[in-house]
Order: structure tokens, then sequence, then C-alpha cells
């Protein structure tokens, strides 16, 4: 309800998009997401610019959210389709 995210008990500054990107993958804990379906979500099914837009959020998200952001725990990529967020203890 607060739309804030922290990490160890520190806040993260995300912007308006990486929040919503989040939200949307939490609200779909280990269910693999396709770009174009995320695009449609964030941006809406009239935004008509290109879908590299997600991967660019998704690594912004990585930086912020990873401790090692080059081998993901939690945001992960599910190759040739989307993105997964890998809810632990499941």
């Amino acid at each position: 309800q607060s739309r804030t995210v922290t990490k160890n008990r520190k806040l993260l500054d995300l912007t308006p998009v990486e929040y919503q990107i989040l939200e949307y993958f939490f609200q779909n804990p280990n269910t693999a997401l396709g770009r174009q379906e995320i695009l449609n979500r964030v941006w809406g099914e009239g935004y008509f610019g290109d879908v590299k837009i997600v991967d660019v959020n998704v690594r912004r998200l990585r930086m912020k959210l990873e401790d090692d952001p080059s081998h993901p725990q939690y945001l992960t990529t599910v190759w040739g389709f989307g993105y997964k967020w890998v809810q632990q203890g499941e």
C-alpha cells in the first residue's frame, strides 16, 4: 500500500515503471512472464516502442535488487520468452 520496496531494511529508490514491473512479478511469483505481456501491462497496449524497453528496466531492477546482478537469484531470465520472479523457499 505504501508503494515502497526495501532490501535489507533499506528503502530502494525505484522509478514508477520499475515499481509497476516489480509489482506485476510479485502478483505472479514463479510464473514466466513474456516481454510483450510485461510491456502491455506496464506501458499499455497502445505503446508502439521497442519491447527491449522491458529488458532495460529489468536490468535496472536487478542492479537494485540482486546481490550479484550478473547472476540473478530472484529476477531470472526465461530464455527466448521473458522473465520470472523466483519466490525463494518454494
